[in-house]
């Protein structure tokens, strides 16, 4: 999870995006970093903004799908032009690790499909990015991939997110975000 002094600058920006007019944009590109540098996970995102506007629920889980989407595809064009060699020069633990060579392995029998199911599972997406983005150029499919998963996913965050605010509304976790 999100480091505290991370969280607390999520929920700054959060609640900065939905005073103004930029609320979907906010959630957009806090997805899109998210995603990109695999620093903090997108439902950190989802969770808080439909916390925050529970009625927009929809739009939030598209606007952080589509950053999320496109993150992941400029990550992977990005990878292909690194190539094995200095992903692994640079990330050498990738070699050894069992989590990463399964997820890997995966993206290389099932291809589009495995990308879809890795997206809308809490599994790590960055190894199947880095495998697809080395030996495929299918930005497209995994765009689409990517996308499909990713709205499913956050969809259902945001739903769900949206739905239960009363129950959260006297937690410390709610006192601690308004906070911040």
């Amino acid at each position: 999870m999100a480091e505290p002094k991370l969280e607390g600058t999520l929920a700054r920006l959060l609640r900065q995006g939905a005073q103004g007019r930029a609320f979907l944009l906010t959630c957009a590109a806090l997805a899109f970093a998210g995603t990109l540098t695999a620093t903090f996970p997108v439902t950190a995102v989802i969770v808080p903004a439909a916390l925050l506007m529970p009625g927009r629920w929809r739009a939030i889980a598209l606007a952080a799908a589509a950053g999320s989407t496109i993150g992941a595809t400029v990550m992977v064009i990005v990878l292909h032009h690194l190539g094995w060699a200095t992903i692994y020069d640079r990330f050498p633990e990738m070699l050894f690790h069992p989590g990463w060579a399964r997820i890997m392995d995966w993206a290389g029998r099932y291809g589009m499909l495995a990308l879809f199911l890795i997206a809308i599972s809490p599994l790590p997406q960055t190894p199947a990015l880095v495998f697809l983005g080395v030996v495929q150029q299918a930005y497209a499919g995994i765009a689409s991939a990517m996308f499909a998963g990713k709205l499913l996913k956050y969809g259902v965050l945001a739903w769900a997110a949206s739905r239960f605010p009363e129950r959260f509304a006297g937690s410390a976790a709610a006192r601690w975000f308004r906070r911040r």
